[in-house]
């Protein structure tokens, strides 16, 4: 926790000390309570059958599998993909397995995503031919070489060195049109500047990302968007290490005249985005489904981002699927929904053309990239759960961060577990390993939410979703992304059991394991409090005399928010109950909660006054915050015509769709919003329900990201208005 400093010309504040000290131990014994042994949801005996019966070595074999399969889809290799799943789903004995497909043409538009055109590659082959000849990138050696949506070329030119090629400045005083251009920026922005504005014909762009450790690395590149303002092609990039690119840039700054041949042979078309489908159906078919996603867009780079999800997923829909069948698990239920397709676009497309299946979804979990060697060459990946927004709030993390905290207790290495004085062992409680797999342990973390995947698309449509996803990983989209490189038999078995555990849970619970889920969501919800309560203490703590007011009103709101968040989430879980029960059942948990929002905030009120008393603010200057009444008069609604997330940075999801609307390249340089990073603009619209007013969701947004002022709130909203994603009213 951090506060501030109290000691005042050498001597130390009793009141605001002795105000800490109390707050201090208070939060120590909150945290002690809420954070001992894993809870476990699931009956023992049933997670035991899970555990013992998953297995680490089929899914790596089905990454294996599945990564030999060329192109992205809905490029070619993307049928392959889903032809080797959908056999795979009716092998492990699911239901309704089917083969869906949306159209992918590079022009039509899901509400604000843009399609992608179906590309492949026939050859792509880069040589140096002054000063001498010497071949420098092959598709057939590394098909990551070649940036995506690339067009066929033949041509032999001067290279230019721009240095980043990201900035108008980069290219003063070079002339660069029909010349090969050497960029280290993102190739998206370089194509904009260098092809299209300056007519270059293609691009040679090197990795600078962990240049000193790794500087042979190639990162595989995408042109998006992939037509210039005017209909452009984007001619072609070529992805060279960092240790080739400057060893090109060194030549060119010492004088030499370096022409490269680029051979591209490419084709463009139409194709289609293929989603699998298939089911473990429940007892009961009216209930609403979980569902089990993972993208299987197929890599020519290795598929680590891809692919290691849908390895594991199919893995749990086997073991799942067989341990049900077999009479050795109960027949949960919910149905388990599982669904591989696209990223993002898998998702949206599907709930586009079937908006009735938004009402019969009760969680989604997203499992992306999973199963990882987290010690392999230093990459020290961790698992992550993100969990979900504010505008969503749902039961559905605590359970799946209960899964998750099960086998991560126990497969972390801890002395206490070791029993050093008596019989020596490593320090596991209970480890899960792979035969062939490492006896690491799990590293493993619990995060607020975050994107991008699947589950960011799911959550702007009202699906509770959370994302399970490993990172980092130093290797993704290179050409040492790779099974052997990425994956661990023994990590993949443990998220499976992960997956399985939560899937399982959620379908299985019944009005019986209310008391259960509403006593694991009490206590995870207090750690969480006891955050941001630390962050009200914080916020205070720093101000001055000039913005206390200020800082008090945030610091207040981040404990009415939090606790806000935690009372619907708990309250969500009438979905599991439905019954008359509830009510009864969660009313001591909820009284418990508002209670406790009381008591913190005379807390977050005393240290206030003390604060002020120490900086010699007055009573009133303390209390002192007003808003415009436009903003609490102001109320934003979304477009039912245009759903999902509108992204003001990503081409293709989102930004394409608002620069055709604004007939401006810079729109978000006119929003704010748009230098909070690339989420509080997305909860901005999640938040857009038509009930709240622009205070109460700029009081949510500065409660989940960093205080944000109102009119940069209202701004974006007018903006976004004006291309007919939303409406504003007046409150009544």
């Amino acid at each position: 926790m951090v506060v501030t400093n109290s000691l005042k010309n050498g001597k130390i504040n009793a009141s605001t000390s002795i105000f800490r000290v109390a707050l201090l131990l208070a939060l120590t014994l909150l945290f002690l309570t809420s954070t001992a042994h894993a809870q476990q949801l699931l009956k023992p005996e049933y997670y035991k059958i899970i555990r013992d019966n998953a297995s680490g070595e089929l899914p790596y074999a089905d990454f294996k599998q599945i990564v030999q399969f060329p192109g992205f889809s809905p490029s070619p290799g993307a049928e392959q993909v889903a032809e080797y799943l959908s056999t795979q789903a009716r092998s492990f004995g699911l239901s309704d397995v089917t083969v869906e497909h949306f159209t992918a043409d590079g022009d039509r538009y899901v509400w604000a995503f843009r399609s992608e055109p179906s590309w492949s590659v026939n050859k792509a082959e880069l040589w140096l031919e002054q000063p001498e000849r010497q071949l420098l990138s092959d598709y057939k050696v590394y098909k990551g070489v070649i940036g995506r949506f690339s067009r066929s070329a033949s041509v032999s030119a001067e290279v230019i060195d721009v240095g980043a090629g990201t900035k108008p400045e980069d290219y003063s005083g070079r002339s660069v049109e029909g010349k090969i251009v050497l960029a280290s920026g993102n190739v998206s922005a370089v194509t904009r500047l260098a092809i299209w504005e300056h007519k270059a014909v293609g691009i040679l762009d090197y990795r600078t990302e962990d240049a000193i450790d790794h500087p042979d690395l190639m990162s595989s590149l995408q042109l998006a968007p992939w037509k210039g303002p005017h209909g452009e092609e984007p001619g072609f990039a070529f992805s060279l290490s960092y240790r080739q690119g400057m060893d090109l840039k060194n030549r060119i700054a010492a004088g030499e005249h370096v022409v490269v041949h680029a051979e591209v042979d490419a084709e463009t078309r139409a194709g289609a985005y293929p989603e699998v489908l298939g089911t473990i159906p429940g007892t009961d078919p009216s209930l609403p489904v979980v569902i089990v996603y993972a993208h299987d867009n197929s890599r020519d780079t290795g598929g680590a981002n891809n692919l290691t999800g849908v390895g594991c997923t199919l893995e749990i829909a086997r073991m799942l699927s067989g341990l049900i069948s077999s009479g050795k698990l109960p027949r949960p239920r919910r149905t388990i929904r599982f669904m591989w397709g696209p990223e993002h676009y898998g998702t949206l497309n599907h709930f586009h053309d079937h908006p009735e299946d938004l009402a019969r979804v009760l969680a989604e979990i997203n499992i992306d990239m999973i199963g990882y060697n987290q010690d392999q060459n230093g990459a020290a990946a961790v698992l992550h759960l993100y969990r979900s927004p504010f505008s969503n709030p749902s039961f559905i993390d605590d359970v799946v961060q209960t899964a998750l905290q099960k086998v991560g207790e126990e497969n972390t290495i801890s002395i206490r577990n070791a029993h050093f004085l008596s019989h020596p062992t490593v320090g596991f409680l209970d480890p899960i390993f792979a035969p062939t797999g490492s006896h690491n342990e799990l590293r493993y973390n619990v995060e607020p939410y975050w994107g991008p995947s699947d589950h960011e698309d799911a959550q702007t449509l009202g699906v509770r979703a959370i994302l399970l996803n490993d990172y980092p990983d130093y290797f993704l989209g290179t050409q040492d992304d790779s099974p052997s490189a990425a994956g661990d038999p023994t990590q993949m078995r443990r998220g499976v059991v992960i997956g399985a555990t939560a899937a399982y849970s959620l379908a299985s619970a019944t009005p019986a394991d209310i008391p259960a889920f509403l006593q694991n969501a009490l206590t995870k919800a207090e750690v969480r409090l006891a955050d941001y309560e630390s962050r009200a203490y914080t916020d205070i703590g720093s101000a001055t005399a000039e913005n206390l007011g200020d800082s008090y009103y945030d610091a207040r709101n981040v404990v009415l928010q939090g606790f806000a968040n935690e009372t619907t989430a708990l309250k969500s879980l009438t979905l599991v109950a439905a019954d008359q029960t509830f009510d009864a059942q969660a009313q001591p948990f909820l009284a418990a909660l508002e209670s406790e929002k009381e008591t913190t905030l005379k807390r977050v009120d005393q240290y206030a006054q003390a604060r002020a008393a120490e900086l010699k603010v007055s009573h009133d200057k303390l209390q002192a915050h007003s808003a415009d009444p436009q903003f609490a008069n102001t109320i934003p609604s979304r477009n039912p015509d245009i759903r999902g997330p509108v992204n003001i940075f990503r081409p293709e999801y989102g930004r394409w769709w608002l620069v055709n609307k604004t007939h401006d390249e810079h729109f978000e340089q006119q929003l704010g919003i748009a230098k909070r990073g690339e989420y509080a603009y997305y909860e901005a619209l999640n938040l857009a329900n038509g009930k709240r007013t622009v205070a109460e969701i700029r009081d949510i947004l500065s409660a989940e990201f960093e205080p944000i002022p109102a009119s940069e709130v209202l701004q974006f909203y007018k903006f976004m208005e004006g291309v007919g994603v939303v409406q504003l009213s007046s409150k009544k």
